[in-house]
């Protein structure tokens, strides 16, 4: 029997809500019928921007040579539609630290490390390797980074739960797993990207500090292309420069859950930060 393709991730519809299922049927059988046509269609686009949230989504389905979802149901002893249901309440989430992190470009530098880092690109490309020590731990520092410990990731996995019906312990032990094979695509992604561009037919002077590799970044993640570096500057230029990659990132940072779902996921957020920074 041919094994079919996997459902593509969606935040057409909102990922807080998992539909109901009939309770005479069996996961099985359910995953085979037509539920998750209702999540097939790529992410509506920012408005203003032309930018949708597909590229992430992309990278995590993806994955594993698409089989991410499915290796992580076999992991965690989920249904399909489970671990579906569970990345995508917790992308939304994700996507809120980075936007998050964009407010201090340097709070960003250690995602851009991770994506280089060769646990990472294992965990992208294997399911074994997205379990490793080296893949977990790395997982779970950027995951205690972006949120500031992991006592806040704890306390963003309960927030999930309440809306997506899965475990906060289930949510928090697939974080850490979710984040590195997505640091691992980015990388990947990154390298493709960087390998396609045609090279600069003249050197361009030294690019304002972090301002290059943070719209590279978020272009990659987010689907927006990043603005083009001026050939020489002023010395003021490069602060201008920076400034005006963040402002591009925070328009392009588009919630990816409903609102009143964002509203509550940003006051935890902004009280999380605030206690770290206190």
């Amino acid at each position: 029997m041919e094994t079919p393709p996997p459902t593509p991730l969606s935040f057409t519809r909102s990922p807080w809500h998992t539909p109901s299922r009939p309770a005479e049927k069996s996961a099985t059988q359910a995953i085979d019928e037509d539920w998750p046509r209702q999540c097939r269609s790529v992410s509506r686009p920012i408005e203003g921007t032309g930018a949708n949230m597909s590229n992430i989504v992309d990278i995590i389905q993806s994955a594993q040579g698409g089989q991410i979802i499915e290796n992580l149901s076999d992991r965690f002893g989920l249904a399909s539609w489970q671990t579906r249901s569970a990345v995508e309440s917790l992308l939304p989430a994700l996507v809120a630290a980075l936007r998050k992190a964009a407010e201090e470009p340097d709070s960003l530098r250690p995602v851009l490390d991770a994506a280089n880092d060769s646990a990472h690109r294992a965990a992208f490309e294997s399911a074994e390797e997205a379990h490793s020590q080296a893949s977990v731990e790395g997982g779970d520092a950027i995951v205690a980074h972006l949120f500031g410990s992991a006592s806040a990731a704890g306390e963003v996995s309960q927030f999930v739960a309440r809306d997506s019906g899965l475990r906060a312990d289930v949510l928090q032990r697939l974080l850490p797993v979710l984040v590195s094979v997505a640091a691992g695509g980015l990388g990947s992604t990154l390298e493709r990207q960087s390998a396609a561009e045609p090279p600069a037919p003249t050197p361009a002077p030294a690019p304002a500090p972090s301002g290059g590799w943070l719209s590279a970044l978020f272009g990659t993640l987010f689907g927006t292309k990043p603005a083009a570096q001026p050939q020489a500057a002023p010395p003021a230029e490069p602060v201008d420069a920076l400034e005006a990659a963040l402002t591009k990132i925070r328009e392009t940072l588009a919630p990816a859950a409903g609102a009143e779902q964002q509203a509550g996921l940003d006051e935890l957020l902004g009280r999380i930060f605030a206690s770290a920074k206190g």
